[in-house]
């Protein structure tokens, strides 16, 4: 019974995170402005974080059994190899900018590996300060880069 209850879980949370990815991508880059432009150029590679980044913490979590203090680390070490060596966004590195760079990632994170966490094992009321400070903070990040987007020169 426990193994049938855990695969469900990981398919929701893996279902979730996709989904999750989706939204939170597009939201929070140029793709909000040019979806065209931005899905034709980065696709194939957008692809594997849609699907792997999902996975690796569906696997982290459902099939390693990581705490969410494991997974918090985990998401980290996301941020770092996402933000830092594949896409080196100068914006975690520019000082004052990092201030308010650094818990705008941790939000958007937080909403592709936390938020699907929540809502497949049905705890999102339990955690519901949580909740509310990571949709805050995603918020917030949202409406930055669509000012951003939207008010740039042509």
């Amino acid at each position: 019974m426990r193994e049938a209850s855990d695969t469900r879980l990981w398919r929701r949370y893996f279902f979730i995170a996709v989904l999750a990815w989706l939204i939170v991508d597009f939201a929070t880059t140029p793709a909000i402005a040019n979806p065209r432009g931005y899905y034709s150029t980065y696709m194939p590679l957008l692809l594997v974080f849609y699907v792997g980044y999902p996975l690796a913490f569906a696997v982290l979590r459902y099939a390693i059994g990581l705490s969410s203090r494991g997974m918090f680390a985990a998401m980290i070490a996301g941020i770092v190899v996402v933000e830092i060596v594949f896409t080196r966004n100068a914006l975690l590195f520019t000082l004052p900018i990092c201030l308010l760079a650094i818990p705008i990632s941790l939000g958007h994170y937080a909403m592709v590996t936390f938020m699907p966490m929540w809502l497949a094992e049905g705890t999102a009321l339990h955690n519901k300060k949580w909740v509310v400070a990571t949709i805050s903070v995603f918020g917030v990040g949202v409406l930055l880069n669509a000012f951003t987007q939207f008010s740039a020169c042509p």
